[in-house]
């Protein structure tokens, strides 16, 4: 069966990329390169609202990312449930959902934390020693993410973050360390991972005490800021928070025990694509420098927990679904056997596609009669084979009971250097599919 390709690259082309949240309030307090802007939400509730005529909907969002979606409808007044498996990005949605932050406990807790900064600890060797090789400036190593005054520096927040009396702020303390890491790392983020930045052993050099002075200055110039317009938002009206509708953990679990059945509306959602990456390693500075990875062994656990969209993890020889698509692209790949760059290549794709199987299936038991998924994703290519995600998406979706209506080309991806084949480039769409 085909499937009717629409083309949406002048609706969603602009607002589907994190870039226009960069100035806006509260979105813009960490930059997510992979979301999508807010508009890009309310544009489809309002079509959702539209076509069925109500007021009340139930939404959700099973890869919570930085919160964009969760957050935006919950500025809408409306419940959305959600997950997020990495525990920084958990930290970061529910930070960014609280609705109960005050400039006055703010600076109090400014204020506490830059007394402390007054008398730093003297680290020993072993508080800074860490088991990740690269992290921190040592002997031995050519490469490292932090000059050890910048680790110092950043050791000092942690620490005086650790005081707090409220969990609450911890959290809030931390997404703003977490917002200047790059800025006074040596790396900045390109792509599926951080390359190193151009001569950053000359030319970084901040100190201990610029660590602080920074951290303290986002605080006041942008979390402060949109704290004060919380506050007058809350003197005019009372806020609803999807906060506590935000689990962390794995959503091809949760979807089964934490929403209701035939309940939810909507699904707003984008995992991660098809293409190697490695969504750990993207955000490996925060996660090793703030304490959300301990060794090796916390990393390849959070990688066992996340949708299978990498190469990082070996899972054995895994079953195929039977969708002609996915055989047929698959068996194109498969002739280039002895040039993989990656023995797990087959199995990756494999293994995505049983887990968005896995997702549908949950989706199946708690959406409710009249609801509508909008699910974004993007199409892949490897040795020049292309893989239609989105049309095996569709056949997964219908195997599951539902009913796939068009999909969206939202706009053309650029392809690698490796897939000169595919000149036009491949499409990211957003499949929209009815109960």
């Amino acid at each position: 069966m085909s499937y009717k390709i629409v083309d949406y690259s002048e609706e969603y082309g602009s607002i589907m990329q994190f870039g226009k949240n960069k100035s806006v309030y509260i979105h813009r307090w960490y930059p997510f390169v992979e979301g999508y802007s807010k508009e890009f939400i309310s544009k489809i509730v309002d079509e959702y609202r539209k076509l069925h005529k109500c007021k009340d909907i139930i939404c959700l969002e099973p890869f919570a990312g930085s919160g964009t979606t969760p957050l935006e409808l919950q500025d809408m007044g409306y419940l959305c449930y959600s997950f997020e498996v990495s525990p920084f990005m958990y930290d970061l949605a529910c930070c960014k959902m609280e609705t109960t932050y005050t400039t006055k406990s703010l600076d109090n807790y400014c204020e506490q934390i830059a007394n402390y900064f007054n008398e730093p600890d003297v680290y020993s060797e072993e508080k800074i020693k860490t088991d990740f090789k690269t992290l921190v400036e040592q002997e031995g190593i050519n490469k490292w993410l932090l000059n050890r005054d910048v680790r110092l520096g950043i050791l000092d927040v942690l620490e005086g973050i650790n005081k707090f009396q409220s969990k609450k702020y911890q959290r809030l303390f931390k997404v703003a360390l977490a917002s200047i890491l790059l800025e006074v790392s040596n790396v900045y983020r390109n792509g599926k991972c951080v390359s190193y930045k151009d001569n950053w052993k000359e030319v970084i050099n901040y100190s201990r005490e610029d660590v602080h002075k920074i951290f303290l200055n986002r605080l006041n110039n942008v979390f402060r800021i949109d704290i004060l317009q919380m506050e007058k938002i809350k003197s005019q009206k009372k806020l609803f928070s999807n906060r506590k509708y935000c689990y962390h953990g794995d959503c091809r679990e949760l979807i089964f025990n934490k929403v209701p059945d035939n309940t939810i509306n909507l699904v707003i959602t984008s995992p991660p694509y098809l293409n190697s990456r490695d969504y750990t390693d993207t955000y490996m500075v925060e996660l090793k420098s703030l304490g959300y990875m301990e060794d090796l062994t916390d990393v390849r656990q959070l990688r066992e927990k996340t949708l299978r969209s990498h190469v990082q993890i070996k899972w054995g020889e895994l079953e195929t679904l039977e969708i002609d698509e996915l055989k047929k692209a698959l068996d194109g790949i498969e002739k280039y056997k002895d040039k993989f760059w990656n023995s797990e290549l087959l199995n990756m794709i494999r293994g995505y596609f049983l887990d968005i199987n896995t997702l549908f299936n949950g989706l199946s038991k708690k959406m409710a009669s009249d609801g509508m998924i909008f699910f974004n994703v993007a199409n892949s290519a490897y040795y020049n084979v292309e893989i239609e995600v989105d049309m095996i998406v569709c056949k997964i979706a219908e195997n599951n009971g539902f009913k796939v209506e068009e999909i969206r080309e939202a706009r053309r991806v650029k392809t690698s250097s490796q897939q000169k084949g595919i000149s036009e480039g491949l499409r990211e769409s957003v499949i929209v599919i009815k109960k």
